[in-house]
């Protein structure tokens, strides 16, 4: 879409490109600032976004990994509890939960630097927290929000893997030398240490939790 008309430097020509970046032709003219929940909506329809798109405040990414924690964290599972494990106190399994990603995804993103930086495939230019914090949002979001309204985990299954899909091509889509299936590789690959550092985390928190009364022991 193009709009013709005249401002303070002059005549100018307004084009909308395909990515819904707002570009100027003729004259100078503010670019578009593009925000957070529209860049992760367009990655969730598998849209390909250059990390143009994803300078936004660091704190926006920081907000949604928090959402995303304490939609987890109303699982109802985490709180019914087994004969061997007790439940959580719905406020120790939010807490929990946004302790836990809070923790876990710079670890992911560290990998995927690495990762991504492999055979020259990027040169480290770009805001790759932003880009996968979008990428989470939309279908991890939605896939935690079904499991606390009670849906079993299970048929939110392809919602999850779907998730990976979306991370692979908002990757592949800001680096054009990486391929999509060296995407996927990757985002699968940072699960890794990520799920380490989860049964670690997970393991200590147990132990002060039961040490303070917050999680009863079991009988």
């Amino acid at each position: 879409m193009i709009d013709d008309g005249k401002g303070l430097s002059g005549i100018y020509n307004l084009i909308i490109s395909p990515d819904g970046t707002l570009r100027s032709d003729g004259g100078n003219v503010r670019s578009r600032r593009t925000g957070f929940f529209e860049s992760a909506l367009s990655l969730f329809l598998l849209h390909k976004l250059p990390f143009a798109r994803f300078n936004f405040p660091r704190w926006q990414a920081w907000a949604a990994l928090i959402f995303i924690g304490l939609l987890v964290g109303l699982d109802p599972s985490m709180r019914a509890g087994t004969p061997e494990m007790p439940g959580m106190p719905l406020p120790v399994a939010l807490a929990f939960n946004v302790a836990l990603i809070l923790l876990c995804f710079p670890l992911i993103v560290l990998f995927l630097k690495w990762w991504m930086k492999r055979g020259g495939r990027w040169d480290g230019e770009g805001d790759l927290f932003n880009l996968v914090a979008a990428s989470w949002l939309v279908a991890d979001g939605l896939g935690a929000g079904l499991v606390a309204l009670g849906v079993p985990p299970l048929f939110t299954l392809p919602l999850w893997l779907y998730s990976v899909w979306v991370g692979g091509n908002a990757l592949s889509g800001a680096i054009p030398k990486a391929s999509l299936g060296y995407s996927i590789a990757g985002i699968v690959l940072s699960l890794i240490p990520a799920m380490l550092a989860i049964a670690v985390i997970g393991g200590v928190f147990g132990m002060l939790m039961a040490m303070t009364g917050l999680i009863p022991t079991a009988p």
